[in-house]
């Protein structure tokens, strides 16, 4: 090539390149046209670079810089075409009528979303949200709250001890002696938070649970405080036309205390209404004037009232689930359903 004009004889050396790189049918005939330009021995464009030694020195620049480009746009074309074919590889076992698929879609817990409606409803009449430590004191988590450790209302709260007199608080009602603690009446909030019990895993029981307090104190607060806000959440969370009865009942920190039940009326797919039979959705009463003493509040002074309520069986009740595990058991198939 060198005794004919070298550059002519590197542009038909390109044309031929390219040439043969679209003929390529496959990637191992694409490999053979690699090694036939550029391969290191016998390759023709590194020929042409080898023997740049031997051509006139006023020749050299010249061709050495064409080789050069024509070497470049060898590679080029050979990675488009090395590119094109493995797309029609991976093409071919494919089928392509298949729907494709969406990517997820994240979304909030149901027993979050529970606890978000629940709370939304609660700040709508004038309470504020509140929070304390998971671990917590027998003090605050029994004593203060009306509670000694001989009491049998604190072995059905059994909890986890870590040390000492520190335990995993087996309710969220520490968080109204530590608000009270800190803030002079009035006071108006919802504490939800994680507690813990020693309870055995079946479907109605967790020993990890998320549960809601709120707490009511100021001067002339009532019963009927108590129960026309509790019957005013029931409506709003289950419906206008939901029934609420409150039933006597016992806690060591409330009293009178009282069980609060709903019936809903349920509107079928075809129109028709349904009434359910009553449901427990929480314990509530008037705060005990021993926890109100135990705050340095004047219990003479101020009167209250506080309930607790497990949002999982809200979200059970409103969903119609009859397991409390399925919560927990992270099937995408189950928790799917509720993502928004």
């Amino acid at each position: 090539m060198s005794e004919t004009n070298p550059i002519e004889a590197l542009a038909a050396l390109e044309s031929d390149a390219l040439a043969a790189i679209a003929a390529a049918a496959d990637p191992e005939a694409l490999e053979r046209v690699r090694i036939t330009y550029l391969g290191r021995s016998e390759g023709r464009i590194s020929a042409i670079l080898r023997g740049l030694g031997a051509m006139p020195p006023e020749e050299r620049p010249a061709v050495g810089q064409r080789a050069n480009e024509v070497k470049g746009v060898v590679n080029e074309a050979l990675d488009a075409r090395a590119t094109e074919l493995e797309g029609g590889a991976a093409a071919a076992g494919e089928d392509l009528t298949l729907p494709s698929r969406r990517p997820w879609k994240g979304g909030l817990h149901p027993i979050t979303q529970a606890i978000d409606e629940i709370w939304a409803i609660f700040r709508d009449l004038g309470f504020v949200r509140a929070r304390g430590p998971e671990a917590d004191t027998v003090w605050y988590n029994f004593e203060a709250l009306n509670t000694p450790l001989d009491h049998p209302a604190a072995d059905e709260q059994d909890t986890l001890y870590l040390a000492d007199s520190v335990l995993l608080r087996s309710h969220t009602s520490p968080v109204q002696v530590r608000t009270m603690e800190a803030y002079e009446p009035p006071i108006r909030i919802v504490a939800p938070g994680w507690v813990y019990r020693r309870d055995t895993y079946d479907a109605t029981h967790t020993p990890a649970f998320m549960q809601i307090e709120g707490l009511v104190i100021d001067e002339g607060v009532t019963f009927v405080d108590f129960k026309g806000t509790l019957a005013e959440f029931a409506r709003r969370y289950w419906g206008p036309d939901t029934q609420v009865r409150f039933r006597p009942s016992f806690f060591p920190f409330t009293e009178p205390s009282a069980e609060v039940d709903v019936k809903r009326v349920i509107t079928r797919p075809d129109g028709t209404r349904e009434e359910t039979d009553w449901l427990e959705i929480m314990g509530a009463g008037m705060v005990d004037p021993n926890v109100l003493a135990s705050v340095g509040y004047d219990p003479e002074r101020y009167t209250g009232w506080a309930f607790g309520m497990g949002p999982a069986r809200i979200a059970m009740l409103k969903h119609g689930v009859d397991d409390l595990r399925t919560f927990f058991e992270n099937d995408m198939r189950f928790l799917g359903q509720f993502a928004s």
